[in-house]
C-alpha cells in the first residue's frame, strides 16, 4: 500500500524521525510538488506569475516587447498608485 501525506514543514523532520524507526516502512522522495496552492490568493499569483514567466520568454525570443521601468512607474503614478 502507498500512501500520501501532507505534513507542515516545521514538523516534517520529527515525523520521518519515527517512520524511519519502523522497520517495514520505506521512505521514498516523491517527484510530486511539494505544495500546491490551497487558497485563491496563492493560486492567482501562481497564474500571474506564470504569465509573467510567459511575457519574458516572449520577450527574450524577440516576440514582444516589454515596458521600460520608466513607463511602467508612469503607469503607477497616473494610476494614483502609493510609491515604494
Amino acid at each position: 500500500m502507498q500512501i500520501t501525506l501532507t505534513i507542515p514543514d516545521k514538523k516534517a523532520d520529527s515525523f520521518l524521525d519515527v517512520l524511519r524507526h519502523i522497520s517495514y516502512v520505506k521512505i521514498q522522495p516523491s517527484d510530486a510538488p511539494c505544495k500546491q496552492p490551497s487558497t485563491s490568493n496563492e493560486e492567482e499569483f501562481y497564474e500571474e506569475l506564470k504569465e509573467a514567466i510567459h511575457e519574458v520568454n516572449e520577450h527574450i525570443a524577440g516576440r514582444k516587447q516589454l515596458r521600460t521601468a520608466e513607463e511602467f512607474l508612469a503607469e503607477l503614478r497616473s494610476q494614483n498608485i502609493r510609491q515604494v
